[in-house]
């Protein structure tokens, strides 16, 4: 038994040193580059992750530090047997974080493949089962990590092929690391990033094995003799040029669709800023009601003084201008002393209307946004 067991570990490691799928995986099911909003993957911003569509970037981010954010490939069935290639890279701001691809996750019993590298040019294979983890690469000692000459530091393709339970890994397009299990039979794709890690991926891809079109039998008594119907084959290129043109109309509609979302922000600070704003706009505009009424005290003070002033000039009391000569003296400092506060106020008063008109178009720009959010 010890013999038995001992050959069987020696096999699955002879077939782990190695490629094992040679299939040829040339029809794409789905690309993003992430130029626009398809909506391959999930968007949404809580106090756990991050997850949008940004700069050419689809950016997955955990906010805590604990815990994994994981966002799924939006697929109509299950996947068996098909390639994945993507190309990412590990936030500048996440040195010691890690993430990479899911492959079979089991959404529904929280399982599957993970494919993770870091930023040091380690990667690891696991598998997840419930709350159960198992190394797939690596030792223990190590907790599964080991080292490749065929990462970088910054931005690396990791493209995996997957048939009858065998994964190849490929980075940067170099055969790396092959593991084996058949536990997960079929799942979905994803892309995950554990606590306190920024994931940007800039490119996805995944495609599956090239069918080829059936035919139609001529002689059903004789299965040798087939040949393709010219007329199915005439429908099925009718239809493919019809699904073309739907696809180009589509496209140029999600760029329609992506202009009017492009002022979409999903930071909270919006809110916070607005509230800012409000606050220092109801300060502003208290002062600028302060600074109007002084400037209307002065405007009458002065005026009244200007009318003293006149009215002591033009009498024709001698002894009057005499006796006030020294209070007319004093008024005219104090006269020109308000001249002068006056400018001052009013060029302070137009500073603060400027500045008042500039935070009211501030916060109805915020209100516009928060309103397209909403």
């Amino acid at each position: 038994m010890r013999i038995l067991s001992f050959i069987l570990i020696i096999s699955l490691t002879h077939f782990t040193q190695g490629q094992n799928v040679y299939t040829k995986f040339s029809d794409t099911l789905v690309f993003d580059d992430f130029s626009s909003n398809n909506y391959n993957f999930p968007e949404k911003y809580n106090s756990l992750e991050l997850t949008i569509i940004e700069e050419g970037n689809y950016l997955i981010k955990r906010l805590k530090d604990e815990g994994q954010s994981v966002a799924y490939l939006k697929t109509d069935k299950p996947l068996a047997t098909y390639q994945i290639s993507t190309r990412l890279r590990i936030g500048k701001d996440s040195k010691n974080g890690t993430g990479g691809l899911i492959l079979h996750g089991q959404t529904s019993t929280n399982g599957g493949i993970f494919i993770e590298i870091d930023a040091k040019r380690n990667f690891r294979a696991y598998k997840v089962n419930g709350t159960e983890k198992r190394l797939l690469s690596g030792t223990p000692k190590a907790n599964g990590w080991l080292k490749s000459k065929n990462l970088t530091k910054k931005d690396n393709t990791i493209m995996v092929r997957l048939e009858d339970g065998y994964f190849d890994i490929y980075f940067n397009d170099n055969y790396s690391y092959s593991i084996y299990d058949t536990q997960y039979r079929q799942g979905n794709v994803g892309i995950f990033a554990n606590a306190s890690t920024e994931v940007l991926v800039n490119q996805f891809c995944l495609s599956k094995s090239t069918n080829t079109l059936p035919t139609i039998t001529s002689n059903p008594k004789n299965p040798e003799n087939t040949t393709s119907d010219p007329a199915f084959e005439e429908v099925i290129l009718l239809f493919k040029t019809k699904i073309d043109l739907q696809q180009k109309e589509i496209a140029t509609l999600e760029k329609d669709v992506n202009k009017c979302r492009s002022m979409l922000n999903y930071d909270t600070s919006l809110v916070t800023k607005t509230k800012e704003l409000a606050v220092n706009n109801k300060f502003l505009s208290n002062q600028l009601d302060s600074t109007s009424k002084a400037l209307t005290k002065a405007n009458i003070r002065l005026t009244y003084l200007e009318s003293l002033k006149e009215d002591v000039e033009a009498g024709s009391n001698g002894d009057l201008v005499l006796n006030l000569s020294s209070i007319l003296a004093e008024i005219k400092r104090e006269n020109s002393t308000l001249t002068t506060t006056n400018k001052i106020l009013i060029q302070a008063n137009s500073q603060l209307k400027e500045d008042n008109d500039v935070l009211l178009r501030e916060i109805e720009r915020m209100k516009y946004l928060l309103q397209i959010q909403e």
